[in-house]
């Protein structure tokens, strides 16, 4: 890798992670397409654990910063997770048997649906706390109160299923979880895009534990080191334009990012 080359992939580490963090996802949704462009020879399995390395890094650093700021309803993560976790080694389990253009194909798929739909119905339910559930209060340190419900059974149905799907396309799903939180567990987007972050970094890490004891190291670890300088050194710019976007401007940037990415990659696979 020489010096030009370098620096192009921390540039876009940057891009990335600005986008990545002000929806609250952790970016291995842009992170995964880069490297499989960049590695064609290189397995699903190993494309994943690149990506999932990336994605633990900046969700996790993301979801310490928002805790801190009292933005972390722990209770409800504790529970979100309990059920993603498992799901996502199910999901990363399955990586290692796939071809590469079904890896590919369903990745772009997955994408594109959820886009049209965000596009459809850019604001759905957010907002909407309902008043059936499990009855939540959070205050964060401005001394901002909120109160919501969680749908319990419904909620853990979803993210139980998205959580293997993603870590079976070697993404975090950050992408997927931003939406999740806010209009399946109908928390305030203020408190769902760190429940998000912290909810994917907890997937990456499993799905990284099971790629790693399973040897799947590859050519796309070596693009690590410089996406992730790239990534980290603009989370702080993520989160401030997160604070400062409402919840269909958050729909529709995720929207766009999706439909983008699933066009590239389906480009590449077919």
């Amino acid at each position: 890798m020489d010096w030009l080359e370098l620096l192009a992939l921390i540039g876009l580490g940057m891009v990335i992670g600005v986008y990545a963090t002000s929806v609250g996802a952790g970016g291995g949704f842009l992170f995964a397409p880069v490297l499989l462009t960049r590695h064609a020879d290189s397995s699903p399995a190993e494309v994943a654990l690149a990506s999932m390395c990336l994605v633990l890094a900046t969700s996790g650093l993301a979801a310490v910063r928002l805790a801190r700021q009292g933005r972390v309803d722990y209770r409800a993560v504790g529970m979100a997770v309990a059920i993603a976790a498992p799901a996502g080694l199910l999901g990363a389990t399955g990586t290692a048997q796939l071809p590469r253009e079904v890896f590919a194909g369903g990745f772009a798929t997955l994408l594109a649906v959820l886009g049209a739909y965000l596009i459809w119905r850019p604001s759905g339910d957010a907002g909407n706390v309902g008043q059936r559930g499990w009855r939540r209060m959070q205050r964060d340190s401005m001394g901002g109160l909120y109160l919501y419900w969680i749908p319990v059974r419904r909620s853990l149905a979803v993210i139980g299923l998205t959580s293997m799907l993603t870590s079976l396309a070697g993404i975090g799903g950050g992408l997927f979880f931003a939406t999740i939180t806010v209009r399946v567990m109908r928390m305030p987007a203020w408190l769902g895009v760190p429940a998000s972050h912290a909810i994917v970094a907890s997937i990456a890490v499993v799905v990284i534990v099971y790629h790693t004891a399973t040897q799947q190291f590859g050519d796309p670890l070596t693009d690590v080191p410089p996406l992730l300088i790239g990534a980290l050194a603009a989370n702080p710019l993520g989160l401030y334009v997160a604070s400062r976007i409402r919840g269909s401007q958050l729909s529709r940037l995720l929207a766009f990012g999706m439909l983008f990415v699933a066009a590239r990659v389906a480009f590449e696979a077919f």
